[in-house]
């Protein structure tokens, strides 16, 4: 009878450890999702904006990955209060076609059957020592990992500036050198410089040539 009571709780914890890897959290971390938030009040005319003003007023880490839809819905959200995942969930209502996850101290929300698998290419990164998001984010040309990536599905870097980018919190931070994944690089700037946004969006595949935006707000 002990040792049938011994397998069950091994098998418990192992079904709790699995769970805990596929929500992303680490074991003792708290989830960021469930932040309590006050009454907000959200509007842009594209989802990854709205993400944007979410990632500001919410002062979590959002990343957002999409091959962009030829039309963005216009997102309004009269938040009550209540959690992050609350707010999400809010966010998804009116974008149906986006998910989202949270992973290791972040929010990932990426659009169904239109991922961009340049946020999962493997680097060798050589570190950054006291940088600031800008010089990081220039940085990024000269990974070989990236251009290959960009050679190999035909496509380039077109980013639009509106000159409110890098204003705020661009203090200087490191990144310790290591293999990561360029979602992994972006996260981590993101959490440790306050600014607590990025994101990767491709054009959508009407425009005829693939342009894509790597963002740090």
């Amino acid at each position: 009878m002990v040792k049938k009571l011994v397998c069950l709780s091994v098998a418990i914890c192992l079904v709790q450890a699995v769970y805990a890897n596929r929500s992303g959290v680490a074991a003792g971390a708290e989830s960021i999702s469930v932040k309590r938030l006050e009454p907000l009040h959200i509007e842009q005319g594209a989802a990854y904006a709205a993400l944007g003003e979410i990632s500001q007023k919410a002062h979590v880490a959002i990343g957002v990955e999409a091959i962009q839809p030829n039309e963005e819905p216009t997102i309004i959200i009269e938040f009550p209060g209540g959690t992050v995942a609350d707010l999400l969930n809010a966010f998804i209502a009116q974008a149906p076609d986006y998910e989202w996850e949270e992973n290791n101290g972040a929010i990932h929300v990426f659009r169904k059957n239109a991922r961009v698998s340049l946020v999962d290419v493997q680097m060798h990164y050589p570190g950054a020592s006291r940088k600031t998001r800008h010089e990081i984010w220039n940085d990024l040309a000269k990974r070989p990992e990236i251009s290959t990536w960009l050679n190999s599905a035909h496509c380039t870097r077109q980013e639009y500036f509106q000159s409110r980018e890098f204003k705020d919190n661009n203090d200087p931070i490191s990144i310790a050198a290591g293999d990561r994944t360029l979602k992994q690089l972006l996260d981590e700037v993101a959490i440790k410089s306050g600014d607590n946004y990025w994101a990767v969006l491709q054009a959508p595949p009407s425009r005829g040539s693939c342009h894509i935006a790597i963002i740090l707000w």
